[in-house]
């Protein structure tokens, strides 16, 4: 056997290494291949669009929810359902994260550009509310000159941003720009005609629906490109739930005259609250798992950050430019790029190179990352307010590097850093509220969908200040056990 030369051995072993770890393309799998064999429809939705679609503690309700799972069961399988918030639910359709997107999607030729969708299932379109005082607003010509409130991204958004002179607010949910038009910051809401009419129903009696829907639209639900053989099978199943009379039933749920009347009904016999206790008695277990999913996103992510925040902050006193500059570098990309988009790169575009994290692990290492970067910082201005001599009087004693910061440095160090440490904490137990976005229902993904179920912000809200006030407070507790614990002895 004739051996290779040394060098070529080598550059052939980095090749092969390199092609390891190249993602390779697999066999592809179509969309209704791997949702038969995985006996589920994983179907992304934003449950905050009631009566489409809510949540409760984990338990789906909805026109939408229903009619998802009478497909599921057409097809064989069984719908599982995905919250995540509207702005990110189309991306996590294009990496795979869901099977389809089932939340109230309107179909536009612009959506249509990029993703498929099924045959319409529901016809709706956009109506307008204002105060009950409010006079010379009927059509959508009334609204130049005005300040009207949209949810974000909607079809709503995109219809007023057409028009001259209209002053777009942009809310997370719908709820929150309903009370911000009962508190007469704004002039008007414009939403999809049943939703306007199910949340003043609820809880927004102070307003009123004007004029009638002013355009009209179609729901459809949307699939990823090269999903075509699974649209067609959801096609199927639409049009026989329709032939069954299923859909109608569905429909009557939801939309009929008896649940208007009741709807009706509730709204003359409950006298507004601001804040309604009772809610807060029956959904206090679901505040708490929105808790509990807090506590372990900061407490993780805070444990991980720690030491590589230590080691960012000891390369960085480092006088090697080798040593020192990897970790500056790495200071300023995660210092100066916003967590959210390092969420979502971490979640939605590693998929794209073959890596795929589920959405908890997605938030703890983003979070972790970016927390290990200010961390670093806040070690760093520690070591250097050490006085230089006191290296220089242990290197004199015989001391290595490694033994003198250990023994002498570091300890000074962490003493000093407590404070701003506790502040970085708190910081980062509010930061996790951010990962929202990929779907994980901490306290304030929690908050944003009790206030949408109960259309109660005023009730919802406070509870949610007052659970991430107690998650702080033993966080200051701990920290200021730790600085009367490591005090300096003074002596007399």
């Amino acid at each position: 056997m004739t051996k290779l030369p040394p060098q070529l051995s080598r550059k052939l072993a980095a090749i092969c290494l390199l092609l390891l770890l190249i993602p390779l393309p697999t066999f592809a799998q179509s969309a209704l291949d791997r949702v038969r064999r995985s006996g589920e429809l994983r179907v992304g939705t934003d449950a905050t669009y009631p009566p489409f679609e809510t949540a409760e503690g984990g338990q789906f309700s909805g026109f939408d929810i229903d009619l998802a799972n009478a497909i599921a069961r057409e097809l064989g399988v069984k719908a599982r359902f995905i919250n995540a918030s509207f702005d990110g639910i189309f991306p996590a359709l294009q990496n795979g994260t869901f099977d389809v997107v089932m939340s109230s999607v309107t179909i536009t030729p612009e959506r249509s550009a990029s993703m498929l969708f099924s045959d319409p299932y529901y016809d709706s379109g956009q109506l307008i509310a204002v105060n009950q005082d409010r006079q010379g607003i009927v059509t959508p010509d009334d609204l130049k000159g005005k300040r009207v409130g949209v949810q974000i991204n909607t079809t709503a958004q995109f219809e007023l941003e057409k028009k001259q002179g209209v002053d777009v607010a942009k809310y997370n949910t719908i709820d929150l720009a309903l009370l911000d038009l009962r508190n007469k910051r704004i002039d008007a809401v414009v939403s999809d005609a049943p939703v306007l009419k199910y949340m003043i129903f609820q809880s927004f009696h102070e307003l009123k629906t004007v004029g009638r829907r002013f355009t009209d639209e179609k729901f459809g639900i949307a699939l990823a490109q090269g999903s075509e053989d699974l649209r067609d099978e959801i096609n199927r199943a639409l049009k026989k739930i329709r032939e069954t009379g299923e859909y109608d039933r569905i429909h009557e749920k939801w939309f009929g005259e008896a649940a208007e009347q009741a709807a009706q009904l509730q709204a003359q016999h409950t006298k507004p609250k601001v804040f309604d206790i009772g809610i807060v008695r029956k959904t206090w277990s679901i505040f708490l798992r929105g808790v509990w999913m807090t506590a372990r996103l900061a407490l993780l992510s805070l444990g991980l950050g720690l030491p590589i925040g230590l080691i960012l902050a000891l390369m960085r006193v480092q006088s090697s430019r080798l040593i020192a500059a990897p970790a500056a570098v790495y200071v300023e990309v995660m210092r100066g790029t916003p967590l959210l988009v390092q969420i979502l790169f971490i979640y939605f575009v590693l998929p794209y190179f073959g890596i795929y994290l589920p959405a908890f692990t997605s938030g703890v290492i983003a979070l972790t990352l970016n927390s290990a970067a200010y961390i670093s910082e806040i070690f760093r201005a520690g070591i250097l307010s050490i006085d230089a001599g006191q290296m220089e009087a242990a290197r004199a004693l015989g001391m290595s590097y490694p033994q003198a910061m250990r023994s002498i440095i570091l300890p000074q160090t962490f003493r000093r850093v407590v404070p701003p440490l506790t502040n970085e904490a708190i910081a980062l137990l509010k930061d996790s509220s951010l990962v929202s976005v990929i779907g994980l229902t901490e306290l304030a993904r929690t908050g944003q969908e009790l206030a949408s179920r109960y259309a109660a912000p005023l009730t919802i809200w406070p509870v949610v200040a007052v659970f991430y006030l107690l998650l702080t407070f033993p966080l200051t507790r701990v920290a200021e056990y730790l600085e009367r614990r490591w005090r300096p002895v003074t002596r007399a």
